[in-house]
């Protein structure tokens, strides 16, 4: 690359020689492999000949790069907690085949009608292109998919919904997007698709008024089968006072 030019070459051997003082620009250079520093930018820190270098600007790039890493590692670090205590929740969930309350964070959702159930053509074939459209539009995926229920104008109407990372999601202004925020949720698992069940097996412990929304997704359980996932139908309840005599 000309970042380090012997100072000889023996026209017989081949072999390259430097002198001491180049010792210093191979510190330089190992200095910037180790933080990632592109070698082809090690010209802009030093001049033709490499007889100096200008470290306070390396150093500073540096630092820039290490500081760029730290924030990149601590939201990696972030995202693997929640999904750890997600991983937990579902284990819980997946043993137990009565309801549990737990609060869940808030979630950006791409969404659009769809009547039908998970897993089915149709449904594989619309999430495909709910995909593409996040893609087409800059967006970064989520971590879960699936059905949602909706009340308008005094109506559930469901969708097919995509997971967005929602720090990504606040810059966009799309009609297909949708936020639920963080609060408490009546989870249940259940053995099959089919969202409107949910009336079923909800009706002893909430009322339809006290539902903002209905979720069905797959539980995130520790031992994850890509051909039989666990479902599990998740209600978001309405901030009231004592909806449930127990909870979690």
């Amino acid at each position: 690359m000309g970042i380090l030019t012997p100072a000889f070459v023996d026209p017989k051997s081949g072999y390259r020689y430097y002198t001491f003082c180049q010792k210093a620009v191979v510190d330089a250079i190992q200095f910037c492999v180790d933080l990632d520093i592109p070698l082809k930018q090690f010209k802009a820190y030093t001049n033709e000949t490499s007889s100096w270098i200008r470290y306070k600007e390396l150093v500073e790039r540096g630092t820039e790069l290490v500081e760029e890493k730290i924030r990149s590692m601590q939201e990696r670090l972030a995202l693997l907690k929640d999904m750890q205590a997600e991983i937990e929740r579902s284990e819980k969930n997946y043993q137990s085949d009565t309801p549990a309350l737990y609060r869940l964070p808030e979630r950006a959702c791409w969404i659009s009608p769809f009547e039908g159930l998970l897993g089915c053509n149709e449904a594989n074939e619309l999430m495909k292109r709910l995909i593409m459209d996040i893609f087409r539009h800059g967006l970064k995926l989520g971590n879960a998919n699936g059905s949602l229920l909706l009340k308008k104008k005094n109506r559930w109407t469901q969708y097919l919904f995509v997971d967005l990372d929602i720090t990504t999601a606040r810059t966009a202004e799309q009609d297909e997007i949708l936020y639920i925020p963080a609060g408490r949720y009546l989870c249940r698992k259940v053995g099959h698709s089919g969202i409107h069940q949910v009336w079923d097996w909800c009706r002893p412990y909430l009322s339809e008024e006290q539902i903002g929304s209905v979720i069905e997704t797959e539980l995130f359980v520790g031992d994850y089968s890509f051909l039989e996932p666990v479902l599990e139908q998740r209600c978001f309840l309405k901030e009231q006072d004592g909806i449930l005599p127990a909870g979690r």
